[in-house]
Formats: structure tokens, sequence, C-alpha cells
């Protein structure tokens, strides 16, 4: 069976890092974190924390990415720690919500800001003639309503996006490594460009006593409750920075290259983020970050700054982070499915790797065909709701695996070791585990109250769970075909 190609350099591996990360997050989460918690410094202080936490996280998967440096990531670690059927069940949820939801839901960011250049259609006379209208609803039992006739011009735009990465990314590795590498570190100067324009330029309307700012009137348990809800918008920020160990067969030299690469693209987010929001709340003040039209905090800066010229510059950096950011989703998630076609419990086909081109080309066209369903249904909006919460379980999860290995083979080779252990993984576990638990909590009385349909972080795991068939079925599958092989011999 033909492998892939080894074509991965520490430049193009980090690349992959930042851009699996700084994606559209960082341009509208700060607006209703500002909401839930309307205090310039405390978020700040939930930035630093969750950046803190993030590094530590980093720091844990680095241990297992050294021990175990093999395409498929989390996948195969849990595969090797906890058994094949949780296993399957990280792989199926990355295909059914991380993985392919990430992706819909960012070419579809992509397209909202493709339309502020091209007037897009919306289809209205075609749907009217069929009787539909664009708030024509799909109810779904038990999930709720998605509106698949919603913004159809919008939704063509990112499905050729996702065509285009997706052949793209077929054609080879290394192509896909060097559109990663100049994608993002075009980026990352323009977000620093407008950092620097912010104040360089906006002392007409920023102050440095916006950054120290505050309206909450939270204390005790209230205070908490705000700083958790604040903390989820800033986790899902500063989500995907594990991803590139689902390419690890691909990178050279992937002991060394790998944790490197997640370490110092960790760092570069992290400093990215804080100076972002110190932009932020030095031209708008925390007030005007949670008031920010469309949660649409960077435009609102820029406008601030140099006028309604500068709208056009933030649509244009927002369309290459998100394009950046699709790329590396595309490149990196697909090789989870690979992983697991190449042990027999997925689509047998996905495991094939292209003869001229040396990639896992059937898998990235599944993911492909499955992230513009989700596209183009709108139903990646109510998975991406789900996202976090089942994220986060599983984290916390890696992080655990690192104990357990650590106790069944306390002699084998750890080309890094995470720095501070035990109390590093340690305080990862507690703190993605109080995550997980206050997320449920409020879940739960959102439910209560009649504020949102479903429990989405319960829903979110029945979604994983739905996969228990399919894995029964290719394990039975595997086994009859071994069976047939060992009685032919």
């Amino acid at each position: 069976m033909q492998s892939l190609k080894r074509a991965l350099g520490l430049y193009a591996t980090t690349a992959i890092v930042i851009g699996s990360v700084v994606g559209s997050g960082i341009f509208s989460s700060p607006s209703q974190m500002a909401r839930d918690l309307p205090s310039a410094p405390y978020l700040m202080g939930v930035w630093v924390l969750t950046g803190i936490l993030t590094l530590f996280g980093a720091f844990t998967q680095c241990e297992l990415v050294g021990q175990m440096p093999k395409t498929g990531g989390l996948y195969e670690y849990f595969r090797e720690v906890y058994g094949e059927g949780l296993g399957f069940l990280y792989g199926w949820a990355n295909l059914m919500i991380a993985g392919s939801g990430a992706i819909a839901a960012i070419s579809f960011f992509f397209a909202q800001y493709f339309e502020n250049f091209v007037a897009l259609p919306h289809f209205t006379h075609a749907l009217t003639a069929l009787g539909l209208s664009e708030s024509t609803p799909w109810n779904i039992p038990l999930l709720g309503a998605i509106f698949p006739y919603q913004f159809l011009g919008r939704k063509l735009i990112a499905t050729g996006l996702v065509i285009f990465l997706t052949a793209l990314n077929v054609r080879g590795v290394k192509l896909g490594g060097t559109l990663q590498s100049i994608s993002t570190t075009m980026k990352l100067l323009a977000i620093l460009a407008i950092v620097v324009v912010a104040f360089a330029a906006g002392g007409h309307v920023g102050s440095v006593s916006h950054i120290t700012s505050s309206t909450s009137s939270f204390s005790g348990w209230t205070l908490i409750g705000a700083v958790a809800l604040a903390m989820s918008g800033a986790f899902w920020s500063y989500d995907g920075w594990g991803n590139v160990a689902y390419i690890a067969g691909e990178v050279r030299d992937p002991k060394r290259t790998i944790p490197r690469a997640i370490i110092t693209g960790t760092l570069v987010f992290i400093t990215l983020y804080l100076v972002v929001n110190m932009a932020y709340f030095y031209i708008l003040s925390v007030e005007g970050v949670a008031n920010a039209p469309g949660d649409r905090v960077a435009s609102q800066m820029m406008f601030a700054v140099v006028g309604a010229g500068g709208a056009g510059v933030i649509a244009l950096i927002m369309m290459l982070s998100a394009f950046d950011t699709t790329n590396s989703s595309v490149l990196t998630n697909a090789r989870v499915y690979y992983a697991m076609a190449r042990n027999q419990i997925f689509y047998r086909p996905a495991a094939t790797v292209h003869p001229k081109f040396q990639t896992p080309h059937i898998a990235l066209i599944l993911q492909g065909a499955w992230s513009i369903i989700l596209l183009v249904t709108g139903s990646f909006d109510l998975i991406v709701s789900m996202y976090v919460f089942v994220n986060w379980v599983l984290y916390a999860l890696m992080a655990l695996s690192v104990f357990i290995l650590r106790a069944r083979k306390p002699d084998a080779e750890r080309p890094f070791s995470v720095p501070g252990y035990p109390w590093v993984p340690a305080i990862f576990i507690l703190f993605a585990s109080a995550y997980v638990i206050i997320t449920l909590v409020a879940d739960i009385q959102a439910y209560n109250a009649g504020t949102q349909p479903l429990i989405r972080s319960v829903t979110g795991i029945a979604l994983v769970m739905t996969g228990l068939p399919f894995y029964y079925y290719w394990r039975k599958v595997r086994s009859m075909r071994s069976e047939s092989s060992e009685g032919s011999d």
C-alpha cells in the first residue's frame, strides 16, 4: 500500500498551527464576550488565562506527538490509550461536528465578506415559483430548524471555495502547505498592520484609559459565571491548535518538528490575540466592543480610526483569514478519516493514496462532500454550537492519556516531556472538566428557561454516539474479511 509523502517542514507546519486557530473568532467573539463580562481588565485576564490553558494543552499534546508521530493525531492516541471504540468516536465527532462543521462555517464566513465586494443572488424568484421563501425552514426532530434556502448566493461562493481547496490539497500536501505558509504569513502581517494603524492613527478616538475601563458590577458567583461565559468565546477563538498532529505522517522529522511548531504557533497566536484585543479596547472601549454592529469589532474599530474606507480593508483581511483557516482545516482533518480507513473501521477507499500526488484523495473528497452538505443545508449553525463542548470533553481525555501512558510505559522514549509534569496536564484536566460541567449546567438552564430549543452539549454527545452502529458495522466487515482471508489460505 502506497504511503503518504513527508513533505512538510517547520515553517509550513507552524503555519498550519496558526492558520488552524486564527480564523473568524478573533474578529467577532470579543463582542459577545464584552456583553457577558463588561470589563476590559477582566476580559484581558480571560484572554491571558485561556491562552495559558491553551499552552498547557499544547505542551500536553506535544508529549503524545513525540511518542506517536502518526497520521491521524488524536484519533491514534485515543485508539492506543482507550481502545479502538473511543478512537473511532473521536474520528466520527471530527467528521460530524468538528472538522466538517468548521470547514462549512468558515467558508461561509469567507462568502459573507465576499459579498461586500460583489452582489450575490438570493434566487428569490426561483424560490417563489416553487412556493418557497428564504425563511422556509426544515424542522429536524430534537434539533430544531435549519434554513437551507437562506443566503443561497453565499452558499454557492462558499461551496466553490471548499471545492477549490479540496482539489488543491488533492494535488499534493506540499502544494497545500506552501499555500498555507503564504496565506498565514499574509494574514499575520495584515492583522498586525491594523493594530499598528489603530495605535498610531487612532489617538483622536482612542484612549489608554479604555483598556482599564469597566462597567461591570459583578462579584462572587455572578462574576465567576460571567468569566466562564467569556472564556467560552475565547476558547472558541483559540481552538484548532491540535489539528497539526493529524498530518504527522507527512511532516519531516515529526518527533521534533511538530512539538516545535505547536509551541511556536501557540505563543504567536496568544500574543497576537492579546495585542488585537488591546487595540479594540483602546479605540472602542469595552462598551463600544460590546455594541459593535453585527459583532464586527474589527470593522467598527477601523471605521472609527480611518472612516468608511477601513471597512473594505477589514473585509479583505477577514476573507484572507477565512481562506487560510479553511485551507488548514481541509488539509488536516481529512487525515483522520484516512487513518481510520487504514485501520478498516471507516469507508475502506478513504485509505487510498493517490498514485501521483501521494495524498489521501478519497478522504479529502468525502470530507469536502459532507462539508458542502452541512453548508448548503445550513445545518452547520446547529453543529458549530455543539462543537466547543464536545471538543473540550475530548481535550480532557487527551490530557488524561498522558498520565495513563506514563503509568503503562514508564520507560518509553519521550522526545518531548510535558514541562511541569504532573501539574501542567493536571491543571489542564481540571479546567477542561470544570469548563465542561459549567457549560452543561448553563445549557440545561438555558433550555429550561426556553432560550434555546435543545440542550446543545447533550445533543452534541448524542450526535457523536450515532457513530456506534457504523463502528460495529465496519468492525464486523473487517472481521468477516479477515476470516475470509484466513480461509483462503
